[in-house]
Order: C-alpha cells, then structure tokens, then sequence
C-alpha cells in the first residue's frame, strides 16, 4: 500500500500499517473481529456500523468509544468509532451488542494522537463530512473522512466516489442487507481539513464523519 507524500519529513507522517474489513450480515449478539497482530504504540481504530434494532455495541476494555453512546443516522443504522493505543500483540477484538448485522473497517495507524469532530447526519445523495481543526496545528496528519447509510428498501446500495483527494476507499455491506460503512484517507500538513463530500447510490439516511491522526 502506498502514498504520495507531500513536501515534509516522512519520519512524521502516520501510516496504515493494516486495513482489515468485517461483514456479518446474519444478526448475532456478539462480533469477534480479527487481524495480525498491532505493533506496541500504533493507533488502533475501528469504525463500527450495526442496524439500530438491538442495542448499541459497548467499549471493549482498553477502548475509548466515539462518539459516546453511538450516533443513529435518522434511520436504521448506528455508527461507534472505538480505538486504543496498541500494548503490542493485539490480534483482535470482541464486540457484544443487540441482535444486530454489523459493519466494520479497521485500521492500525503509525500514530498515537486521535481528533474528532461531530458527524454530519442527513438525507441526502452525498454526505458532507464536517471540517477538522485538530488541536495539534498544521502537523502531518492522516485524514479519514468517510460515512455510514442505510435505507428501509431493499439493496443493494453502494459509494460511488469519495471526498476528493482521498485514496484506499474501502465500502463494507450495502448488499444483503441495506447499510454500509465505507472510509477512505488522505496526508496533509494543514491546520484545517474540510474533505468535501462522498457520493451515494441514491439519496439515503446517512452521517458523515472525519477524523485525524498524528504522530
């Protein structure tokens, strides 16, 4: 996997080290999600999409959950990102929550520092994510922006671009079942970060979200 870099030292530039998808589209109480083992001091993170019928999916130990409480789209799907800093030798992960499908993207990140900001929930053919101002300033950072969907009709329902700039766009579900999950990544030195928007298959219950990653 690789990246154009911009101008600046690549020593201090965040990395995907791995990227693992997960789909369950039979509903369970419990999500066991897998990978080769993290490397102590990389950033963690899971973006967690399961239908709104069952309860919300809680922290594993050693997780921070984001945002608290999880967000519901206005429809039937509910978006947590979790995340940690690695102790080394993390292979995976179990969830328990509701009777729900569930939809994830994970990564491991050469960073230890992690930014949100409030996702953007709407109706609509492309979801917005919202600007970014991370607290560090204009430090190299990985950018994630991405959104979650869901419809009441039947799939399949897909992402066909996301924000411009951004590169290893991945789309988990849309197929058996009407949600999905999908994210892509861009690296930049800027104290601020509007991503601009994703595209749908068609106008659909959605939230957008962005975060950033620093060394």
């Amino acid at each position: 996997m690789s990246f154009p870099f911009p101008t600046f030292s690549k020593v201090n530039v965040p990395v995907v080290v791995q990227r693992q998808t997960f789909l369950n589209n039979d509903r369970a109480t419990t999500t066991v999600l897998t990978w080769t083992a993290a490397k102590a001091g990389n950033l963690i993170v899971i973006e967690f999409v399961c239908e709104a019928n069952g309860a919300s999916p809680a922290a594993p130990a050693g997780y921070t959950l984001w945002p608290s409480g999880n967000v519901i789209d206005g429809g039937s799907a509910r978006l947590g990102i979790f995340y940690k800093v690695a102790v080394g030798g993390e292979t995976g992960v179990t969830f328990t929550h509701g009777n729900n499908t569930v939809f994830t993207i994970m990564r491991e990140i050469t960073g230890a520092v992690i930014a949100f900001v409030a996702p953007v929930v709407a109706t609509s053919l492309n979801p917005d994510p919202p600007a970014i101002t991370p607290a560090g300033g204009a430090k190299p950072y990985l950018f994630i922006a991405g959104c979650w969907a869901s419809t009441g009709a039947a799939p399949p329902i897909s992402v066909s671009a996301y924000s411009a700039g951004y590169l290893n766009g991945v789309t988990v579900g849309g197929t058996v079942r009407a949600v999905l999950v999908a994210s892509a990544q861009k690296i930049a030195a800027a104290a601020t970060e509007n991503p601009g928007p994703l595209t749908l298959s068609s106008s659909l219950r959605n939230g957008a979200f962005v975060y950033a990653v620093r060394k």
